[in-house]
C-alpha cells in the first residue's frame, strides 16, 4: 500500500513528465466550474485509493461490521481490502465489466483522481483491473486518471462525484437508497435541494426539480421508520431496489402521511407493515400494492390463510390485538438519529408483543434475505427460504386481489349485490371442486377441513340473509369466516 507522500509525489512526477511532452496528452473535460479541463496520466494500479466515501457503497459500508475502522483509517491496508470487496459486490455486473476491461485492452474513459491520490470515481474498474493483473490476464498495470486541481473544495468533490458515479457503467443504475443516501449526505452538508436537483438533471433521466429531492429526503426517514418496524430491526440494504421502484415508496410516503394527519401515528405504523409484508414476500408491483390498505392483511384472508398453512401456520405466536398493542410515537419528522445507526440492526423491536402481522412480516423479512438457504420455522422444520417467501407470496396476492375486488365492488350501495355476486360465482366454482373429487379416496383427509369451511360460509350466509331480511345492522358479522 502506498503512503500519502509517495502518492503526491508519483502523481506530481507524472504531471512534470506530462507538460514536458505534451505530444501524446489526453485531456479530459470535467462536468465542474463550467468544464473544467483536467490533464489525463497514467499511474500503477497500486497507486490509487480506493474511495471509502463513494455513494455507490455507503449503505453497505454503514451496515459492515469493519465499518469503523474503515472510517478511522480508510487508507489503511485493513479498510481497502474491505472496500475493495464492496466495490466488487455493489456493482450487479462487475464480471461483464471485467471481461469488457479485458476485450477493449483496459478502460475507454479515464477516472477522476485528486492530488491526495483517492479515486472520485472508476473504483470498480480499479479494483478489476488489479483482478486481472493477480490473475494474470491484465493487459495493463496501470489506471488512466484525469488529476483535480490543488485547490479544490470539500463540496466541489462532493458534487463531482454525485455527477460521475450517477453515470450508469454497463446499465448497473444507481440503486434506490444509494441515491437516497447521497442526498442526505449532500443536504447535511448544506447543498440545498435547489442545488442538489440541478446537478441531478444532468443524468440520462431527467429527474430532478427541489420539491422531488425533498420528497426523497422524506422517502429515506419513511425507510428509517418502516425498517424499526420488524423484530429485529431491518438494514437499509434490505430496501436497496432499483430507483424504477421508487413510485411504491411515493405512494406508501402520501398514504403514510395521510394517516399521520388525520389518524394515528400507530395507524400507520400498522399500515407501513402490511404494506412491508406484501413488499418483502415479492408483490412490488405498484398497481397491486395500491390495494395494501385498510387492514387488508386480516380483511382480505392472509392471516387465516398463514394460520391454515401447514408449512407456515406455527410463526403465529401468542399474539395480540394492534389497537391493544403499544406503539413508539417518535416525531415522523425528525431525522437527527439517521447516523450510523441507519443500516443497523440492534435496536429493540417496536412491540414487544408482536401481532399477527408482525409475526408474518418478521419471518417473510428474515426469508427474503436468506436467499437460497433453509429458514428455521418455529415447529423445529426447515424449508428453503426461498420456498417459504413463495407461499407467502401466494397468500399476499390472493388477499390483495380479495382487497381489489372488494374496492372496485362499487359504492356502499351497490357493494352488498355485487359481492354477493362474487360469493356466489365463488361457490358455483366450489361445488364443481368437490363433485369432482368426491370420490377420490386422496382427498379423504381434506375432506373435514373442507367441510369445517361450508359450515362457515353457511353460517355466513344465514347472517347476510337475516340482515336482508330485516333490514338491521345489529347482527354482528364474523371477520374472515371465523365465529364472532
Amino acid at each position: 500500500m502506498t503512503t500519502l507522500s509517495s502518492r503526491r509525489q508519483h502523481l506530481q512526477r507524472a504531471l512534470q513528465a506530462l507538460e514536458e511532452d505534451r505530444s501524446s496528452a489526453e485531456n479530459y473535460r470535467l462536468p465542474l466550474r463550467k468544464g473544467m479541463v483536467l490533464p489525463v496520466i497514467e499511474v500503477p494500479l497500486e497507486v490509487p485509493v480506493l474511495n471509502a466515501e463513494s455513494f455507490r457503497i455507503a449503505p453497505q459500508l454503514e451496515d459492515h461490521p469493519s465499518r469503523d475502522l474503515v472510517k478511522a483509517d480508510p487508507d489503511s491496508v485493513e479498510a481497502q481490502l474491505v472496500i475493495s470487496d464492496l466495490v466488487r459486490k455493489a456493482h450487479r455486473y462487475a464480471d461483464q465489466l471485467k471481461e469488457n476491461l479485458l476485450s477493449e485492452g483496459g478502460q475507454t474513459q479515464p477516472g477522476v483522481i485528486t492530488r491526495d491520490g483517492v479515486l472520485i470515481n472508476a473504483n470498480t474498474r480499479c479494483v478489476l483491473l488489479r483482478e486481472l493483473q493477480r490473475e494474470g490476464r491484465g493487459l495493463t498495470g496501470t489506471l488512466r486518471v484525469a488529476v483535480l486541481p490543488q485547490v479544490i473544495t470539500n463540496n466541489e468533490l462532493l458534487e463531482l462525484e454525485m455527477v460521475l458515479q450517477q453515470q450508469i457503467e454497463l446499465k448497473d443504475e444507481y440503486r434506490l437508497v444509494n441515491r437516497l443516501m447521497m442526498i442526505k449526505r449532500l443536504h447535511d452538508k448544506e447543498f440545498t435541494d435547489e442545488q442538489i436537483a440541478r446537478t441531478l438533471r444532468t443524468d440520462s433521466k431527467g429527474r430532478g426539480g427541489a420539491a422531488r429531492i425533498k420528497e426523497e429526503r422524506q422517502v429515506l426517514r419513511l425507510m428509517e421508520r418502516a425498517r424499526r418496524l420488524t423484530d429485529p430491526p431491518l438494514a437499509l440494504t434490505a430496501f436497496g431496489s432499483d430507483v424504477g421502484q421508487y413510485q411504491n415508496w411515493q405512494e406508501l410516503l402520501r398514504e403514510v402521511n395521510r394517516l399521520d394527519e388525520n389518524a394515528t401515528y400507530a395507524a400507520a405504523d400498522e399500515h407501513i407493515k402490511q404494506w412491508l409484508l406484501a413488499y418483502f414476500a415479492g408483490v412490488n408491483s405498484v398497481h397491486k400494492l395500491r390495494f395494501a390498505t385498510d387492514d387488508w392483511a386480516k380483511r382480505d384472508g392472509l392471516v387465516e390463510a398463514v394460520a391454515d398453512s401447514d408449512d407456515l401456520s406455527s410463526i403465529l405466536k401468542k399474539t395480540v390485538d394492534p389497537q391493544e398493542a403499544e406503539a413508539a410515537t417518535p416525531d415522523p419528522d425528525d431525522d437527527s438519529d439517521l447516523g450510523l445507526d441507519l443500516l443497523g440492526g440492534n435496536e429493540p423491536a417496536a412491540s414487544p408483543t408482536p401481532t399477527d402481522v408482525d409475526a408474518i412480516l418478521n419471518f417473510v423479512a428474515k426469508a427474503s434475505g436468506a436467499g437460497d438457504e433453509h429458514i428455521d420455522l418455529p415447529n423445529g422444520n426447515r424449508i428453503p427460504a426461498s420456498e417459504a417467501v413463495d407461499q407467502v407470496r401466494q397468500h399476499v396476492e390472493q388477499a390483495l386481489d380479495s382487497a381489489k375486488r372488494r374496492k372496485q365492488a362499487g359504492g356502499r350501495l351497490e357493494r352488498p349485490l355485487a359481492e354477493l355476486d362474487r360469493a356466489r360465482l365463488a361457490l358455483r366454482n366450489a361445488v364443481e371442486a368437490v363433485r369432482d373429487v368426491s370420490t377420490d379416496e386422496a382427498f379423504t383427509v381434506r375432506r373435514r377441513h373442507a367441510l369445517s369451511r361450508a359450515e362457515e360460509v353457511r353460517e355466513l350466509a344465514a347472517n347476510v340473509i337475516e340482515l336482508l331480511a330485516d333490514g338491521s345492522d345489529r347482527t354482528t358479522v364474523p371477520t374472515n369466516g371465523r365465529k364472532s
